[in-house]
């Protein structure tokens, strides 16, 4: 790419002040200040008539082009110069919302004619999104710096940053399961990996189950038994109805860690998990298994944002098959919004398990010196929420109340405790089944 010249502050200075010596030896018929000014003649003259005109390729590599927040994205800058390169500048252009460590997207270099050389620098992204990298900036300083030379490259990559995600030491085990591959491993005998026992052989069985060392003792077939493997729906449900902080820190952004980190940990364990954002604009993904449905769960939640309606969608619309009969379904919300209660009542009286994953705006709220007012908020927020979940408690519904920076601090320690379903709600579903 040609470079572009383009003229310094410092010229129009030096044009005034070399104007201003020529008056002043005028009118003063005097040759000092003309002398005194003469350099600067000399200096424009130069930069006018010796126009080095500098060729350089750069190239720029960013991997990955997938991370998480927190995470370090490489950046490798290529430089090589066709001619030799003044004293050159090279920054690379970064987004609002990202940081380098080292501050080494800014460069200073000089380099032969042939001569190439690499740069690298990291970025790291607190918060999740995409954004777009390898937009660069060049300026070449020839001789005095008076007429600068000016290119821009353009390699424009676009990074996803997705949300991070927290590990949990244990699971929450489903009232329902279904016969499919799977980390549940059944009480009945049938096709799967975990030893059952060993019985006699009959007409039905295949050959390929037939245990042969305890065929050879007993002198009659035997065959191997295993316990038929089983997995469950888990649907996740975000409520994007209200976003509560700063665009820095917000309760948006600690629910959306908790339903990665939520369907990582399912996907992980072979359950097929779903996606619902309820909000002004309602979207969902049915449940399926595997990596995949772990990335489109991730690309969903990239673009979570809160749109604001005075109409919410109604949960009834959406359809059977983004909520399979007995899912275990995580809600994940603020309480901020008294339209989510509709949907929760919804949700009950159709017999789904719920657990309730409440995110407290008090660890988003900015600080300040005094911290009586914000306590007061908090203890005035837990007062109300305990009122209005006292009728979802009697539902049958768990109730976790997320108030650490680990969104999902409270469900491990509930689940540590080998707190699971209120025996009331457990006996009522028994029945039902």
């Amino acid at each position: 790419m040609t470079m572009q010249r383009r003229h310094t502050v410092q010229n129009y200075y030096y044009f005034v002040l070399l104007l201003a010596g020529v008056l002043l030896s005028a009118l003063s018929r005097r040759i000092e200040p003309l002398c005194a000014v003469l350099p600067l003649l000399i200096a424009l003259l130069h930069s006018r008539l010796i126009r080095p005109d500098p060729v350089l390729t750069v190239h720029c590599r960013v991997a990955p082009l997938r991370a998480f927040e927190g995470d370090r994205i490489s950046v490798d800058l290529t430089v090589r110069a066709e001619t030799t390169l003044p004293p050159t500048e090279l920054w690379h252009l970064l987004p609002p919302a990202a940081t380098c460590p080292g501050g080494g997207n800014r460069l200073l270099f000089t380099l032969r004619a042939g001569e190439e050389r690499t740069f690298q620098h990291d970025i790291v992204f607190p918060r999740r999104g995409k954004f777009t990298l390898g937009r660069l900036c060049c300026r070449a300083h020839p001789g005095t710096d008076l007429q600068p030379l000016l290119a821009e490259y353009r390699f424009d990559q676009t990074c996803q940053v997705y949300p991070h995600i927290t590990s949990l030491p244990h699971r929450l085990p489903p009232l329902h399961t279904h016969a499919s591959f799977g980390n549940y491993v059944s009480r009945t005998a049938g096709e799967g990996l975990e030893f059952a026992g060993i019985r006699p052989y009959s007409s039905s069985d295949r050959v390929r189950r037939v245990h042969w060392r305890t065929s050879l003792a007993r002198q009659q077939l035997y065959v191997t038994d295993y316990y038929c493997e089983r997995n469950a729906d888990v649907v996740i449900l975000v409520d994007t109805l209200v976003s509560l902080g700063s665009p820095q820190v917000n309760t948006l952004d600690v629910a959306v860690r908790a339903a990665s980190s939520l369907a990582a940990h399912y996907l992980y364990h072979k359950d097929r998990v779903g996606l619902i954002q309820y909000g002004g604009v309602c979207t969902w993904l049915r449940p399926a298994a595997g990596q995949l449905q772990l990335y489109r769960i991730l690309d969903a939640l990239l673009d979570a944002q809160p749109h604001f309606s005075y109409l919410t969608a109604d949960i009834t619309r959406i359809p059977p098959r983004a909520l399979p009969p007995g899912a275990l379904i995580f809600v994940i919300t603020t309480m901020l919004d008294p339209r989510i209660d509709a949907a929760l009542r919804d949700l009950l009286a159709r017999a789904f398990p719920v657990v309730l994953l409440i995110i407290s705006p008090a660890q988003v709220m900015p600080t300040s010196r005094d911290h009586r007012p914000a306590e007061a908020a908090a203890c005035l927020w837990r007062l109300e929420m305990e009122l209005r979940l006292h009728e979802f408690r009697r539902s049958g519904a768990l109730v976790v109340v997320q108030d650490a920076d680990d969104p999902l601090a409270g469900l491990a320690m509930m689940m540590s405790r080998g707190r699971l379903w209120p025996r009331v709600r457990s006996d009522w579903l028994a029945g039902w089944g």
